[in-house]
């Protein structure tokens, strides 16, 4: 693995790369006076590690917070967007990277995204094979289309979302007559074209 920016010192007179991953640490432990004095003195340290920075704190949003916050990546870029319009040489630019800082402090943490892409990539790494379950494959399949799988089949198959969102008996019935009535024109629209 390659050691990014060692090289460089930052003001408190360690290497950035020290400073770099001890912002990450102190964000995944909550510590955010200590991750702000990080991200200040990687800021601080020039325009180089300032963009270093602000990519870095995007990739924290999805590697450390996750599903904990998942708008952290949009509150994130946000602020970096906002920084931008003011440019660097502004005195108040830090503010944006300091309350970027804060926020990833402050977020509720889990680290799934990062473990999942990590063991995924290994598994395709090493040529395991991939499996796809048969209601894949619907008609939107050559396979499912050889095998006559045509709406119904989809809807009752295919179309499955699990976690299902919370509702009315009321409205879960409306979306049902929907389907229904999709269902209905599909099979006319295919019996037209025949």
């Amino acid at each position: 693995m390659k050691i990014l920016y060692h090289d460089i010192v930052t003001p408190c007179g360690q290497p950035a790369d020290v400073v770099i991953s001890g912002l990450q640490k102190f964000i995944r432990r909550g510590m955010t006076e200590e991750a702000v004095r990080a991200a200040y003195e990687l800021f601080l340290t020039g325009e180089e590690l300032t963009e270093y920075l602000w990519k870095r704190l995007l990739v924290i949003s999805a590697e450390d917070i996750g599903m904990g916050n998942p708008m952290a990546t949009i509150v994130v870029e946000a602020l970096q967007n906002a920084a931008a319009r003011i440019t660097r040489e502004n005195p108040d630019y830090a503010i944006f990277i300091v309350q970027a800082v804060r926020y990833l402090c402050s977020c509720e943490k889990e680290r799934g995204a990062s473990i999942l892409s990590s063991v995924i990539k290994r598994r395709i790494r090493d040529g395991e094979s991939f499996e796809f379950p048969d209601y894949v494959f619907d008609m939107h399949t050559v396979k499912g289309q050889a095998e006559h799988r045509g709406i119904e089949h989809f809807f009752e198959e295919a179309a499955q979302i699990y976690p299902k969102a919370e509702q009315s008996e009321e409205h879960a019935a409306y979306w049902r007559e929907l389907e229904q009535e999709l269902i209905r024109r599909k099979k006319e629209d295919v019996e037209e074209n025949e």
